[in-house]
Protein backbone atom coordinates (compact mmCIF):
# COMPACT_ATOMS: atom_id res chain seq x y z
CA UNK A 1 0.00 0.00 0.00
CA UNK A 2 1.13 3.35 -0.61
CA UNK A 3 0.58 6.58 0.90
CA UNK A 4 -1.03 9.34 -1.45
CA UNK A 5 -1.72 13.40 0.01
CA UNK A 6 -4.67 14.95 -1.22
CA UNK A 7 -6.31 17.80 -1.80
CA UNK A 8 -9.92 17.63 -2.82
CA UNK A 9 -13.52 19.67 -2.76
CA UNK A 10 -16.81 18.83 -1.48
CA UNK A 11 -20.20 18.84 -3.06
CA UNK A 12 -20.85 21.84 -0.94
CA UNK A 13 -17.46 23.78 -2.39
CA UNK A 14 -15.52 23.06 0.79
CA UNK A 15 -11.72 22.03 0.10
CA UNK A 16 -10.35 19.31 2.32
CA UNK A 17 -6.49 17.88 2.33
CA UNK A 18 -5.32 14.74 3.93
CA UNK A 19 -3.94 11.28 3.07
CA UNK A 20 -4.85 7.81 1.63
CA UNK A 21 -3.94 4.71 1.19
CA UNK A 22 -3.79 2.55 -2.20
CA UNK A 23 -2.41 -0.14 -4.20
CA UNK A 24 -1.51 2.86 -6.75
CA UNK A 25 -2.80 6.36 -7.78
CA UNK A 26 -5.91 5.08 -9.99
CA UNK A 27 -7.02 3.10 -7.20
CA UNK A 28 -7.25 6.25 -4.42
CA UNK A 29 -8.68 8.58 -7.35
CA UNK A 30 -11.54 5.67 -7.77
CA UNK A 31 -11.50 5.91 -3.96
CA UNK A 32 -11.66 9.97 -3.36
CA UNK A 33 -14.71 9.50 -6.59
CA UNK A 34 -16.44 7.30 -4.93
CA UNK A 35 -16.73 9.64 -1.88
CA UNK A 36 -18.38 12.25 -4.30
CA UNK A 37 -14.88 14.64 -3.77
CA UNK A 38 -13.43 16.54 -6.98
CA UNK A 39 -9.93 15.80 -6.74
CA UNK A 40 -8.16 18.85 -7.21
CA UNK A 41 -4.49 17.47 -6.49
CA UNK A 42 -3.27 13.94 -5.69
CA UNK A 43 0.50 13.03 -5.16
CA UNK A 44 2.54 10.23 -3.74
CA UNK A 45 4.80 10.71 -0.59
CA UNK A 46 7.70 9.28 -0.04
CA UNK A 47 8.15 7.24 3.35
CA UNK A 48 10.99 9.58 4.96
CA UNK A 49 8.35 12.34 4.09
CA UNK A 50 5.37 11.32 5.48
CA UNK A 51 7.47 9.89 8.61
CA UNK A 52 8.89 13.27 9.42
CA UNK A 53 5.70 15.32 8.89
CA UNK A 54 3.82 12.68 11.22
CA UNK A 55 6.87 13.81 13.84
CA UNK A 56 6.47 17.33 13.43
CA UNK A 57 2.27 17.31 13.35
CA UNK A 58 0.55 19.11 16.80
CA UNK A 59 -2.43 17.52 18.17
CA UNK A 60 -4.19 19.51 20.41
CA UNK A 61 -6.92 16.79 20.66
CA UNK A 62 -6.92 16.88 24.21
CA UNK A 63 -9.07 20.30 23.44
CA UNK A 64 -11.33 18.90 20.82
CA UNK A 65 -14.28 17.99 21.01
CA UNK A 66 -16.81 15.95 19.05
CA UNK A 67 -19.31 17.79 17.48
CA UNK A 68 -22.53 16.52 15.53
CA UNK A 69 -21.22 18.11 12.54
CA UNK A 70 -18.22 15.63 12.95
CA UNK A 71 -20.83 12.92 13.37
CA UNK A 72 -22.72 14.07 10.48
CA UNK A 73 -19.70 14.22 7.97
CA UNK A 74 -18.42 10.33 9.36
CA UNK A 75 -21.63 9.06 8.95
CA UNK A 76 -22.47 10.61 5.25
CA UNK A 77 -19.14 9.80 4.52
CA UNK A 78 -19.34 6.26 5.34
CA UNK A 79 -22.67 5.48 3.23
CA UNK A 80 -20.66 6.51 0.48
CA UNK A 81 -17.83 4.14 1.07
CA UNK A 82 -19.86 1.39 1.39
CA UNK A 83 -22.71 2.13 -1.43
CA UNK A 84 -19.84 2.60 -3.36
CA UNK A 85 -18.63 -1.16 -2.98
CA UNK A 86 -15.87 -0.57 -0.33
CA UNK A 87 -15.87 -3.23 2.23
CA UNK A 88 -16.49 -2.26 5.68
CA UNK A 89 -12.56 -2.23 6.76
CA UNK A 90 -11.52 -0.65 3.86
CA UNK A 91 -14.18 2.20 4.09
CA UNK A 92 -13.29 2.49 8.18
CA UNK A 93 -9.32 2.71 7.12
CA UNK A 94 -10.04 5.08 4.17
CA UNK A 95 -12.48 7.55 7.33
CA UNK A 96 -9.66 7.06 9.93
CA UNK A 97 -6.99 8.76 7.37
CA UNK A 98 -8.99 10.95 6.26
CA UNK A 99 -11.09 12.52 9.37
CA UNK A 100 -9.72 15.89 10.74
CA UNK A 101 -11.15 16.00 14.44
CA UNK A 102 -8.32 13.54 16.37
CA UNK A 103 -10.47 12.25 19.12
CA UNK A 104 -13.10 10.79 16.30
CA UNK A 105 -9.57 9.15 14.34
CA UNK A 106 -9.18 7.52 17.60
CA UNK A 107 -12.99 6.11 18.31
CA UNK A 108 -12.59 4.66 14.39
CA UNK A 109 -9.53 3.46 15.04
CA UNK A 110 -10.80 1.27 17.50
CA UNK A 111 -13.93 0.90 15.68
CA UNK A 112 -12.47 -0.72 12.86
CA UNK A 113 -10.06 -2.97 15.04
CA UNK A 114 -13.46 -4.08 16.77
CA UNK A 115 -14.74 -5.15 13.42
CA UNK A 116 -11.41 -6.66 12.53
CA UNK A 117 -11.18 -8.93 15.13
CA UNK A 118 -15.09 -10.03 14.52
CA UNK A 119 -17.73 -7.55 15.60
CA UNK A 120 -20.24 -5.58 13.78
CA UNK A 121 -20.24 -2.10 13.41
CA UNK A 122 -23.26 -1.75 16.24
CA UNK A 123 -21.32 -3.82 18.44
CA UNK A 124 -18.45 -1.83 17.67
CA UNK A 125 -20.03 1.33 18.18
CA UNK A 126 -21.60 0.37 21.28
CA UNK A 127 -18.43 0.72 23.22
CA UNK A 128 -18.49 4.25 22.61
CA UNK A 129 -22.05 5.07 24.00
CA UNK A 130 -20.30 8.36 25.06
CA UNK A 131 -20.33 9.52 21.34
CA UNK A 132 -22.72 7.28 19.84
CA UNK A 133 -26.41 7.54 20.74
CA UNK A 134 -28.66 4.34 21.52
CA UNK A 135 -30.41 5.64 18.69
CA UNK A 136 -27.84 5.72 16.33
CA UNK A 137 -26.50 2.34 17.43
CA UNK A 138 -30.26 0.79 17.28
CA UNK A 139 -30.30 2.03 13.81
CA UNK A 140 -26.89 0.75 12.85
CA UNK A 141 -27.52 -2.82 14.17
CA UNK A 142 -31.10 -2.31 12.07
CA UNK A 143 -29.39 -1.74 8.78
CA UNK A 144 -26.69 -4.43 8.92
CA UNK A 145 -29.53 -7.14 9.90
CA UNK A 146 -31.87 -5.99 6.74
CA UNK A 147 -28.47 -5.34 4.56
CA UNK A 148 -29.08 -1.83 3.83
CA UNK A 149 -26.15 -0.05 6.05
CA UNK A 150 -25.65 2.42 3.45
CA UNK A 151 -29.62 3.82 3.45
CA UNK A 152 -29.54 3.69 7.19
CA UNK A 153 -26.02 6.21 6.99
CA UNK A 154 -28.13 8.46 4.94
CA UNK A 155 -30.87 8.56 6.86
CA UNK A 156 -29.25 8.96 9.87
CA UNK A 157 -26.79 11.47 8.35
CA UNK A 158 -29.95 13.38 7.34
CA UNK A 159 -31.60 13.46 11.34
CA UNK A 160 -28.42 14.36 12.26
CA UNK A 161 -28.43 17.26 10.01
CA UNK A 162 -31.76 18.35 10.35
CA UNK A 163 -31.40 18.24 14.54
CA UNK A 164 -27.89 20.34 14.00
CA UNK A 165 -29.86 23.10 12.22
CA UNK A 166 -32.78 23.12 14.53
CA UNK A 167 -29.67 23.56 17.61
CA UNK A 168 -28.09 26.47 15.68
CA UNK A 169 -31.08 27.92 14.95
CA UNK A 170 -32.18 28.29 18.51
CA UNK A 171 -28.32 29.95 19.48
CA UNK A 172 -28.48 32.25 16.07
CA UNK A 173 -31.75 33.60 17.46
CA UNK A 174 -31.10 33.70 21.15
CA UNK A 175 -27.63 35.42 20.60
CA UNK A 176 -29.05 39.15 20.62
CA UNK A 177 -31.56 38.60 23.75
CA UNK A 178 -28.51 36.78 25.45
CA UNK A 179 -26.57 39.85 24.91
CA UNK A 180 -28.48 42.42 25.74
CA UNK A 181 -29.30 40.23 29.38
CA UNK A 182 -25.52 40.55 29.83
CA UNK A 183 -24.98 44.08 29.01
CA UNK A 184 -27.83 44.58 31.36
CA UNK A 185 -26.17 42.84 34.32
CA UNK A 186 -22.63 44.80 33.65
CA UNK A 187 -23.78 48.19 32.77
CA UNK A 188 -25.78 48.05 36.51
CA UNK A 189 -22.79 46.86 38.16
CA UNK A 190 -20.55 49.43 36.45
CA UNK A 191 -22.98 52.18 38.04
CA UNK A 192 -23.10 50.66 41.10
CA UNK A 193 -19.75 50.08 41.76
CA UNK A 194 -18.31 53.31 40.24
CA UNK A 195 -21.10 56.26 39.87
CA UNK A 196 -22.79 55.14 43.30
CA UNK A 197 -20.26 55.65 45.62
CA UNK A 198 -19.60 59.66 44.53
CA UNK A 199 -22.84 60.27 45.04
CA UNK A 200 -23.03 58.57 48.32
CA UNK A 201 -20.33 60.85 49.45
CA UNK A 202 -21.87 64.14 48.47
CA UNK A 203 -25.23 63.20 50.37
CA UNK A 204 -22.94 62.28 53.86
CA UNK A 205 -21.10 65.70 53.20
CA UNK A 206 -25.14 67.10 53.13
CA UNK A 207 -25.84 65.47 55.86
CA UNK A 208 -29.35 64.93 54.27
CA UNK A 209 -31.65 61.97 55.17
CA UNK A 210 -31.90 59.54 51.83
CA UNK A 211 -35.15 58.04 50.48
CA UNK A 212 -35.52 54.20 51.36
CA UNK A 213 -34.81 53.91 47.20
CA UNK A 214 -31.78 55.65 47.77
CA UNK A 215 -30.48 53.41 50.61
CA UNK A 216 -31.20 50.37 49.02
CA UNK A 217 -29.17 51.03 46.42
CA UNK A 218 -26.00 52.17 48.23
CA UNK A 219 -26.57 49.38 50.56
CA UNK A 220 -26.48 46.90 47.45
CA UNK A 221 -23.33 48.93 45.85
CA UNK A 222 -21.58 47.89 49.89
CA UNK A 223 -22.94 44.30 49.28
CA UNK A 224 -21.13 44.24 45.59
CA UNK A 225 -17.80 45.51 47.42
CA UNK A 226 -18.19 42.71 49.64
CA UNK A 227 -15.70 39.79 48.90
CA UNK A 228 -17.74 37.46 51.33
CA UNK A 229 -20.39 38.12 49.37
CA UNK A 230 -18.82 36.43 46.18
CA UNK A 231 -17.99 33.68 48.38
CA UNK A 232 -21.40 32.90 49.54
CA UNK A 233 -22.91 34.14 46.00
CA UNK A 234 -20.69 31.14 44.65
CA UNK A 235 -21.48 28.38 47.33
CA UNK A 236 -25.14 29.06 46.55
CA UNK A 237 -25.01 28.94 42.70
CA UNK A 238 -23.05 25.52 42.67
CA UNK A 239 -24.97 24.10 46.02
CA UNK A 240 -28.20 24.81 44.52
CA UNK A 241 -27.30 23.61 40.97
CA UNK A 242 -26.17 20.49 42.44
CA UNK A 243 -28.92 20.18 44.44
CA UNK A 244 -31.37 20.79 41.14
CA UNK A 245 -29.30 18.16 39.09
CA UNK A 246 -29.94 15.96 41.50
CA UNK A 247 -33.54 16.46 41.99
CA UNK A 248 -33.88 16.51 38.62
CA UNK A 249 -32.55 12.94 38.26
CA UNK A 250 -34.77 11.44 40.30
CA UNK A 251 -38.12 10.43 39.09
CA UNK A 252 -40.32 12.95 40.72
CA UNK A 253 -38.27 15.67 40.37
CA UNK A 254 -38.09 14.73 36.35
CA UNK A 255 -42.13 14.33 36.51
CA UNK A 256 -42.29 17.71 38.16
CA UNK A 257 -40.22 19.63 35.99
CA UNK A 258 -41.06 18.68 33.12
CA UNK A 259 -45.38 19.34 34.04
CA UNK A 260 -43.68 22.77 34.80
CA UNK A 261 -42.09 23.25 31.42
CA UNK A 262 -45.16 22.40 29.21
CA UNK A 263 -47.43 24.32 31.56
CA UNK A 264 -44.99 27.29 31.05
CA UNK A 265 -47.14 30.43 28.90
CA UNK A 266 -45.90 30.65 25.78
CA UNK A 267 -42.78 28.55 26.62
CA UNK A 268 -44.78 25.80 27.06
CA UNK A 269 -46.30 25.05 24.25
CA UNK A 270 -42.56 25.26 22.47
CA UNK A 271 -41.64 22.86 24.92
CA UNK A 272 -44.18 20.33 24.01
CA UNK A 273 -43.49 20.96 20.52
CA UNK A 274 -39.83 20.05 20.85
CA UNK A 275 -40.54 17.06 22.45
CA UNK A 276 -43.22 15.52 19.69
CA UNK A 277 -40.60 17.09 16.27
CA UNK A 278 -38.09 14.88 18.58
CA UNK A 279 -40.37 11.46 19.26
CA UNK A 280 -41.79 11.51 15.39
CA UNK A 281 -38.50 12.42 13.74
CA UNK A 282 -36.86 9.27 16.00
CA UNK A 283 -39.85 7.17 15.45
CA UNK A 284 -40.05 7.80 11.55
CA UNK A 285 -36.58 7.26 11.17
CA UNK A 286 -36.67 3.93 12.97
CA UNK A 287 -39.38 2.24 11.35
CA UNK A 288 -38.37 3.13 7.35
CA UNK A 289 -35.27 1.18 8.58
CA UNK A 290 -37.15 -1.73 9.44
CA UNK A 291 -37.76 -1.72 13.39
CA UNK A 292 -40.70 -3.67 14.62
CA UNK A 293 -42.89 -0.80 16.00
CA UNK A 294 -42.75 -1.89 19.93
CA UNK A 295 -39.03 -2.01 19.17
CA UNK A 296 -38.99 1.59 17.56
CA UNK A 297 -41.47 3.15 20.81
CA UNK A 298 -38.86 0.84 23.35
CA UNK A 299 -35.78 2.81 21.53
CA UNK A 300 -37.66 6.31 20.33
CA UNK A 301 -38.60 6.61 24.21
CA UNK A 302 -36.67 9.18 26.33
CA UNK A 303 -35.26 11.03 22.93
CA UNK A 304 -38.97 13.14 23.73
CA UNK A 305 -36.91 14.24 26.32
CA UNK A 306 -39.93 14.66 28.22
CA UNK A 307 -41.01 11.97 31.37
CA UNK A 308 -44.88 12.71 30.93
CA UNK A 309 -44.09 11.48 27.08
CA UNK A 310 -42.03 8.69 28.10
CA UNK A 311 -45.19 7.05 30.10
CA UNK A 312 -47.64 7.80 27.74
CA UNK A 313 -45.82 5.62 24.94
CA UNK A 314 -44.92 3.18 27.82
CA UNK A 315 -48.70 2.58 28.01
CA UNK A 316 -48.75 2.48 24.53
CA UNK A 317 -46.48 -0.40 24.05
CA UNK A 318 -49.30 -2.36 26.77
CA UNK A 319 -51.99 -1.64 24.73
CA UNK A 320 -50.05 -2.91 21.31
CA UNK A 321 -48.90 -6.11 23.03
CA UNK A 322 -53.26 -6.68 23.67
CA UNK A 323 -53.69 -6.16 20.21
CA UNK A 324 -54.06 -2.48 19.71
CA UNK A 325 -52.95 0.10 17.35
CA UNK A 326 -51.36 3.34 18.44
CA UNK A 327 -53.78 5.74 17.56
CA UNK A 328 -56.04 4.20 20.06
CA UNK A 329 -54.92 4.33 23.17
CA UNK A 330 -53.06 7.58 21.92
CA UNK A 331 -56.36 9.75 21.62
CA UNK A 332 -57.23 9.09 25.34
CA UNK A 333 -53.92 10.60 26.44
CA UNK A 334 -54.75 14.66 26.91
CA UNK A 335 -50.63 15.06 26.19
CA UNK A 336 -50.67 13.81 22.61
CA UNK A 337 -52.39 16.51 20.42
CA UNK A 338 -55.68 15.64 18.25
CA UNK A 339 -53.39 16.34 14.66
CA UNK A 340 -50.66 13.88 15.69
CA UNK A 341 -53.06 11.15 16.94
CA UNK A 342 -55.34 11.56 13.53
CA UNK A 343 -52.68 11.12 11.28
CA UNK A 344 -50.88 8.37 12.98
CA UNK A 345 -54.16 6.87 12.65
CA UNK A 346 -54.48 7.61 8.94
CA UNK A 347 -50.69 5.93 8.52
CA UNK A 348 -51.46 3.10 10.27
CA UNK A 349 -55.09 2.24 8.01
CA UNK A 350 -52.94 2.93 5.03
CA UNK A 351 -49.81 1.22 5.97
CA UNK A 352 -47.78 4.43 5.42
CA UNK A 353 -46.87 5.05 9.17
CA UNK A 354 -43.65 5.99 8.43
CA UNK A 355 -43.65 8.76 5.69
CA UNK A 356 -47.10 9.61 7.80
CA UNK A 357 -44.99 9.97 11.16
CA UNK A 358 -41.93 12.33 9.18
CA UNK A 359 -44.39 14.32 7.89
CA UNK A 360 -45.50 14.86 11.19
CA UNK A 361 -42.01 15.39 12.15
CA UNK A 362 -41.54 17.77 9.63
CA UNK A 363 -44.71 19.82 10.77
CA UNK A 364 -43.73 20.38 14.40
CA UNK A 365 -40.10 21.12 13.52
CA UNK A 366 -41.56 24.18 11.35
CA UNK A 367 -43.75 24.97 14.44
CA UNK A 368 -40.70 24.98 16.68
CA UNK A 369 -39.20 27.09 13.87
CA UNK A 370 -41.57 29.79 14.51
CA UNK A 371 -42.39 29.31 18.08
CA UNK A 372 -38.68 30.12 18.54
CA UNK A 373 -38.58 33.36 16.49
CA UNK A 374 -42.03 34.38 18.39
CA UNK A 375 -40.22 33.82 21.54
CA UNK A 376 -37.30 35.96 20.85
CA UNK A 377 -39.59 38.46 19.22
CA UNK A 378 -41.08 38.83 22.54
CA UNK A 379 -37.63 38.24 24.86
CA UNK A 380 -35.94 40.93 22.60
CA UNK A 381 -38.61 44.10 24.05
CA UNK A 382 -38.28 42.79 27.53
CA UNK A 383 -34.85 42.45 27.55
CA UNK A 384 -34.45 46.48 26.67
CA UNK A 385 -37.16 46.98 29.15
CA UNK A 386 -35.15 45.02 32.09
CA UNK A 387 -31.86 47.36 30.84
CA UNK A 388 -34.20 50.47 31.15
CA UNK A 389 -35.88 49.65 34.50
CA UNK A 390 -32.20 48.67 36.05
CA UNK A 391 -30.47 51.87 35.12
CA UNK A 392 -33.30 54.06 35.29
CA UNK A 393 -34.52 52.32 38.84
CA UNK A 394 -30.43 53.32 39.94
CA UNK A 395 -31.10 57.12 38.57
CA UNK A 396 -34.09 58.01 40.47
CA UNK A 397 -32.53 56.85 43.61
CA UNK A 398 -29.48 58.46 42.92
CA UNK A 399 -30.74 61.89 41.97
CA UNK A 400 -34.45 61.65 44.19
CA UNK A 401 -32.60 63.33 46.94
CA UNK A 402 -31.54 66.43 45.54
CA UNK A 403 -34.91 67.10 44.34
CA UNK A 404 -35.91 66.58 48.21
CA UNK A 405 -33.29 69.04 48.95
CA UNK A 406 -34.26 71.46 46.90
CA UNK A 407 -37.72 71.35 47.18
CA UNK A 408 -36.98 71.98 51.36
CA UNK A 409 -34.80 74.64 50.06
CA UNK A 410 -38.05 76.21 48.56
Amino acid sequence: MTEYNYTVKSSKGDMLTGFIDADNQEIAVSNLKGMGYFIISINKIKEDKITKMKNTKISFSFFERIKTKDLVIFTRQFSTLISSGMSLLESLTVLEKQTVNKKLVKIITEVRSSVESGHSVSESLEEHKNIFSNLYISLVRAGEAGGVLDRTLTDLANFLEREQEISSMIKSKTAYPKFIFVFAIVITFVIILFLVPTFEEIYADLGSELPSITQAVISIGKLLKNVYFYVILAVVIFGGRYLFKKFAKSDKGRHIIDKIKISLPKFGDLFSKMAFARFNRHFGVLLSTGVPILNSLEIAKGVADNVLVDEALEKIKLSIREGENISGPMSEMPIFPPMMVQMIGVGERTGTLDSIVNKVADFYDDEVKRGIEAVVALLEPMMLMLVALLVGTIVIAMYLPMFNIYAAMQ
